[in-house]
């Protein structure tokens, strides 16, 4: 089927449109000419070009159709990912069902009909630099290539899943025990929930590893798995003791027993000690994010009842839960210089949002702008994140517990990571706009990186070959410029957030951007100003101390003190005179 089949109306003229995203009615003065297009929303104006609204399909969440009662017409709510809602008013009933019925279909595309495989992106400013490949930047050979060079007698690149066999959701090549044949693999990923066997995803310095993996099939009646048990006990030390953090909580862990799953027995892991670090399921951060935006969106109540709309929606304590998570592995790998496995049920979500925030505060080089792209792509893209399907809806269509699809996990970790950047902003080399950026892409985008559900997926989709990489995009001169963070002053060292409700802030320039509420965007450049003259003094005082000490060498290397005297007057003088005109 042509996407013009679900093009019921091409074009409407006298459109009133209406911005009720704050609450307030904004541009409802100015009638506009709607036109739809197969991936594309546009509402033009004569009277204000600069106003044009072009939304892309894929940003709407929910819509809604208002008949009026007595005329004919009504309206059309469009509840969008990015937080907007914009009101159609139309007056004639026939093209109100036409586009409604128009949106509503082609807002829930297949993926191979979206938007980023029609589109193609041209260079910025027609620059001449060659655009670096996104897709494949990051592959697993280079990007572990240091690892196999210098502990190639404990790890290697198994290929085993080259035909997404063994696991669908893994990719085609992962990282496991040198000495742990291809056979063992097959056994244990049998005795894991999808195929997701323990994986290594980060080695600390001094040695220490993390790993994930998803739950094992362990059951009511406690089944074991040697080859399973051998693959882990393969990364301990003699004598050594690893860590199972596990992200549900001891009676969700027990409750999937019954449904064929559970943790593992004490028993079979002696050498592990199982640690239950709880992250709020799918269901439940669908649900918490929908209560987020209700309380953002709502204007209208007072400063209590917001406040304790915002507690109510449980989205700071999902993310105090994720960091707590992060931060217990990271203490094991870091001070305790332990082995750590990270899974909870399927090991798809909240198992990726903790690994992932365990490296970052571990590792300086995710803190980078290509080592947070290495990292998505990693511990995300690569490890399986369901994108496609967790992003089919956002904050205002309903959760349902019989459909938990869709749900905000990577969310999670972005806001995870603007935490971090809060408490240690001259930690990170890109500015917190680089994070809602990528909120942005994976929810719709022009760009084909967040499209699919796994790697097997976007191989079939030949993702590669028929769209464009968002890391070719960003990673462009001209536009990784305006993600930069000028006050940044790389960190070698651990960084160690807190943890408490009190350190826990609402990303107010991601969830109240479309409000009147949303922060100055101008404290970023302010700083920067205060840290250029405070560089500019730091050299003049420099150069202040060398014309003294230039002074005092004359006096000291001149036995006339009348000519040493003069000498070193003349150089404070200098000094003085350099000093005046730059620091005003």
């Amino acid at each position: 089927m042509e996407l013009s089949d679900f093009i019921l109306v091409t074009k409407l003229d006298n459109v009133v449109l209406t911005d009720r995203s704050d609450g307030t009615d904004k541009n409802s003065s100015l009638d506009r000419t709607l036109c739809i297009t197969g991936h594309h929303l546009i509402l033009s104006s004569r009277q204000a070009v600069s106003q044009e609204l072009l939304l892309l399909h894929r940003n709407i969440d929910v819509i809604e159709k208002k008949s009026n009662n007595q005329n004919p017409g009504g309206s059309i709510i469009l509840k969008c990912k990015d937080f907007h809602i914009y009101q159609l008013d139309i007056n004639s009933t026939e093209d109100l069902n036409n586009v409604t019925l128009s949106l509503e279909k082609l807002a829930c595309l297949d993926q191979p009909l979206q938007y980023p495989f029609f589109y193609s992106p041209q260079p910025v400013n027609n620059s001449t630099v060659q655009v670096e490949d996104g897709w494949t930047a990051f592959a697993p050979v280079s990007e572990w290539s240091r690892l196999l060079a210098t502990h190639a007698d404990e790890w290697r690149i198994c290929y085993l899943n080259r035909d997404y066999k063994v696991c669908n959701s893994y990719p085609s090549a992962v990282i496991v025990p040198r000495h742990i044949e291809d056979k063992i693999i097959v056994l244990a990923a049998k005795f894991r929930d999808g195929g997701r066997f323990p994986v290594l995803c980060y080695r600390h310095d001094g040695g220490s590893i993390l790993m994930r993996s998803s739950q094992p099939l362990s059951g009511a009646t406690g089944k074991r798995c040697k080859e399973d048990e051998r693959l882990l006990n393969a990364v301990l030390g003699p004598g050594r003791r690893g860590y199972i953090v596990d992200t549900r909580s001891a009676s969700q862990a027990q409750a999937a027993k019954n449904r064929g799953g559970g943790t593992e027995m004490d028993a079979a892991y002696p050498q592990w000690r199982k640690v239950h670090k709880a992250v709020p399921r799918s269901t439940d951060l669908a649900e918490s994010f929908c209560k987020l935006i209700e309380a953002c969106s709502d204007t209208k109540c007072s400063t209590s009842q917001w406040l304790s709309r915002l507690e109510g929606s449980g989205w700071l304590s999902a993310i105090q839960a994720a960091l707590n998570a992060a931060c217990v592995a990271a203490q094991c790998l870091h001070q305790e210089a332990a082995a750590v496995l990270v899974h909870g049920g399927a090991g798809r979500d909240c198992t990726l949002a903790v690994t992932s925030l365990t490296q970052a505060i571990l590792n300086p080089d995710c803190r980078t702008v290509r080592g947070l792209q290495a990292l998505v792509e990693r511990e995300w893209l690569q490890a399986g994140h369901a994108f496609f399907s967790r992003t089919r809806h956002g904050p205002y269509h309903p959760p349902n517990s019989q459909s938990p699809a869709h749900a905000p996990t990577f969310l999670l970790f972005l806001d995870c990571l603007y935490q971090l950047h809060r408490q240690f902003q001259f930690s990170f080399e890109y500015t917190t706009d680089l994070l809602i950026e990528l909120y942005k892409h994976a929810y719709c985008s022009s760009y084909g990186t967040f499209l699919g559900d796994s790697e097997a997926e976007r191989i079939q989709l030949r993702l590669s070959e028929r769209t464009a990489s968002l890391w070719s995009h960003i990673n462009q001169p001209d536009v990784l410029e305006k993600w930069l963070n000028p006050l940044y002053e790389p960190n070698p060292g651990v960084i160690w957030p807190s943890v408490a409700p009190i350190s826990i802030e609402l990303w107010m320039e991601l969830y109240l951007l479309h409000t009147n509420a949303a922060p100055w965007k101008g404290s970023l450049s302010c700083a920067m100003h205060i840290k250029r003259k405070h560089s500019a003094i730091r050299k003049i005082s420099g150069q202040l101390q060398s014309q003294i000490r230039k002074g005092i060498e004359e006096i000291h290397t001149n036995p006339d003190s009348s000519y040493g005297t003069a000498n070193a007057e003349e150089h404070l003088r200098l000094a003085q005179m350099n000093l005046e005109p730059q620091s005003t």
